[in-house]
């Protein structure tokens, strides 16, 4: 597949980077390379293929959301090494 230097910058305008000229040309190299399997792929007869989000069959374990009553504020607040206005403290974590 073909791709020109204003498709570069243009891909990179997108996705916000700046990059130098021996770093278009790499990116050329790269996705030249990756549409080139793309339409290798494209050519793969999938007429009786199911489509699939995974191939192990796994599947969620869903349970009834059942309302029941929480815990007793005051015993959060004992349990909490810190607590202020009705929160629970931690440390920040940046």
């Amino acid at each position: 597949m073909k791709i020109d230097g204003k498709t570069i910058q243009w891909v990179a305008e997108l996705s916000q980077l700046y990059l130098s000229a021996g770093e278009e040309a790499e990116m050329k190299r790269h996705l030249v390379a990756i549409l080139d399997y793309m339409a290798i792929l494209n050519e793969l007869d999938l007429e009786d293929v199911e489509p699939t989000s995974h191939t192990l069959g796994y599947s969620n374990v869903m349970r009834d959301d059942i309302a029941k009553e929480s815990f007793d504020v005051g015993i959060v607040e004992d349990l909490a090494p810190r607590w202020e206005k009705g929160h629970i403290v931690v440390p920040r974590v940046v």
